[in-house]
């Protein structure tokens, strides 16, 4: 179809460590220098940001000379100056913790990382609006969750739990550029719609075990979704498709029950066999299909 058509680049789970208080993929645990850490297999520019608190346009900027999309195991990349929380291990246990927020960042995607919940953030920090969360903001992290007690006494519980919760933080982190550059021009309901095609293939089974799965698998030679190909897969997601991508995975909203396709008809050829997929409703220019 025009936004779908079928890399699958696997984001494999990686085992994570608690240290400091802080969940950091294991496969990042060996930091090359004070300003400086080595790629792993497996790693991402999006997951040693989230590992080290910064954001990705600032650890790209720190490392121009290396391309995102062919990141090599071995490589050294450059920290950039302000590593945030990523050196709380150096924080006495019982003193406020905090974190700045990033692009991108919301209350829930915060307390995902840090293992506290959504509620204990927000009353930890009563005067910031959730719904409007600014960039630069520093928020106190509630000693509660993987950021009570000392690393060492971590049971295989609570690294089974940050594993999922890396997961589940890169599930939506992909799962907001998906819906951005699929449908970023169009209305809430229609981005929340195109957001429920993709989890309808992940829980379907066959399109992959994560939405990064789910939207770069190719079949056949041609990627399943168009923004993929032609690279707005990686323009930095508004605020609405943000808030789409949580409505998707966070609250459940789906609004259109067993849709599996969507395409918009004005630039689907007449012949394209998603046409003759059983229709179920059009939401502004796109039409939802099973």
């Amino acid at each position: 179809m025009n936004c779908l058509r079928n890399l699958k680049l696997g984001i494999g789970l990686l085992t994570t460590l608690v240290a400091g208080g802080l969940a950091i993929p294991s496969a990042l645990a060996a930091t090359t220098g004070a300003n400086s850490t080595t790629v792993q297999p497996g790693n991402t520019f999006w997951t040693i940001s989230r590992a080290y608190g910064v954001s990705m346009q600032a650890l790209e900027a720190a490392n121009p000379s290396v391309n995102p999309m062919d990141l090599i195991p071995g490589t050294v990349l450059t920290l950039p100056s302000s590593i945030g929380t990523g050196q709380s291990n150096s924080q006495d246990a019982t003193s406020p913790q905090a974190v700045t927020v990033q692009p991108g960042d919301t209350m829930w995607t915060i307390s995902q990382a840090y293992g506290v919940s959504l509620q204990a953030i927000e009353t930890a920090n009563q005067s910031v609006n959730p719904n409007n969360l600014l960039v630069g903001t520093a928020l106190v992290l509630p000693k509660t969750g993987a950021l009570a007690g000392d690393s060492s006494t971590k049971s295989s519980a609570a690294i089974t739990s940050t594993q999922t919760s890396t997961v589940q933080q890169q599930n939506l982190y992909w799962m907001e550029h998906a819906i951005n550059a699929e449908a970023g021009a169009d209305s809430l309901q229609a981005q929340i719609a195109v957001g429920d095609v993709i989890l309808h293939r992940l829980q379907a089974g066959g399109y992959g075990s994560t939405v990064h799965d789910v939207v770069f698998q190719v079949i056949n030679g041609h990627y399943q979704f168009t923004s993929v190909a032609n690279g707005y897969i990686y323009t930095t997601p508004s605020a609405l498709s943000i808030q789409a991508a949580m409505d998707v995975l966070n609250k459940g909203e789906d609004v259109v029950p067993s849709a599996m396709v969507f395409y918009n008809p004005a630039y689907t050829p007449t012949s394209s066999w998603v046409r003759s997929q059983p229709y179920i409703t059009q939401i502004d220019n796109l039409i939802f299909a099973k």
